[in-house]
């Protein structure tokens, strides 16, 4: 995690406000659309518990869903979420919806059903090639560039046209690497 989101968190309340922590709200930030309930052997010390915290008062066997304390991360509106991890979900430039497992492909774009929601990653998904196309406008709005391909029909709802099938991904191209992005976000 020290190059992904995690290790700026990390860094974040180690070094720039070291003594000051808080506990994030896993829905929020660093939403990975994954099951909220501990589901390993029954013989495990949190098994159905919801891995949400704060616990209520130290109980941990207070914190289950018979008790309202999970908030179903799966289902969350996407407008709530400041910050996304793809893992449960796999990268968008995969072009791979996570479906349940064919017990026959050994790859891992497949996930269980009920380990994530591929509706709430398809959300995620397009709202990544949302932003990806506003880079390419804004960049197309500053300098002359081929536009990337749109045309792909593989769940064009999510994807936007950047896939033309599971695996298939347009990649970005056309922008030069010395060119500024600070140029069209301002910061």
């Amino acid at each position: 995690g020290a190059m992904a989101y995690q290790g700026v968190l990390a860094y974040f309340y180690d070094q720039v406000r070291p003594g000051r922590s808080v506990e994030l709200d896993v829905c929020r930030w660093n939403q990975v659309v994954a099951d909220v309930i501990w589901r390993g052997p029954n013989n495990m010390n949190h098994h159905g518990q919801c891995r949400q915290y704060p616990v209520e008062d130290g109980n941990f066997t207070a914190n289950t869903p018979e008790n309202g304390r999970c908030e179903d991360c799966r289902a969350l509106p996407i407008s709530e979420v400041k910050t996304v991890h793809y893992t449960a979900c796999k990268k968008p430039l995969d072009c791979s919806l996570p479906y349940p497992r064919n017990p026959r492909d050994k790859r891992q774009v497949y996930r269980l059903q009920e380990l994530t929601n591929v509706t709430t990653c398809g959300l995620f998904f397009r709202k990544y090639f949302e932003y990806r196309r506003d880079v390419e406008d804004r960049v197309a709005e500053k300098i002359e560039i081929v536009p990337s391909r749109r045309d792909g029909n593989y769940f064009p709802e999510y994807f936007m046209g950047y896939c033309q099938n599971a695996g298939g991904y347009y990649s970005i191209g056309g922008i030069p690497e010395d060119f500024d992005m600070k140029s069209i976000y301002g910061f």
